[in-house]
């Protein structure tokens, strides 16, 4: 499952920053992705949250500095909820 939820967020990454998947890699960090700012990352957690069917608590969003431990986090609140 942890593969199958990194290459869902990257590609969520990826659209939602208009780049393409493969610049968004596990160690890919917000200020490697032009417009990744506060809010562009608010909208970023609501899609995710959106496609996964979870909510992502404000304090692992603020956690979570790269793709890879996002990705982790949400596979981790995935699995909880099944």
């Amino acid at each position: 499952m942890t593969r199958d939820v990194n290459e869902a967020l990257r590609a969520i990454i990826a659209e939602t920053f208009d780049v393409p998947v493969d610049v968004v890699t596990d160690d890919t960090v917000a200020d490697d992705i032009d417009g990744w700012d506060s809010l562009s990352h608010t909208v970023l957690m609501i899609r995710i949250q959106n496609a996964f069917g979870i909510h992502i608590p404000e304090a692992v969003a603020a956690e979570t500095a790269t793709v890879g431990e996002l990705s982790a986090a949400v596979a981790e609140i995935a699995s909880a909820r099944v």
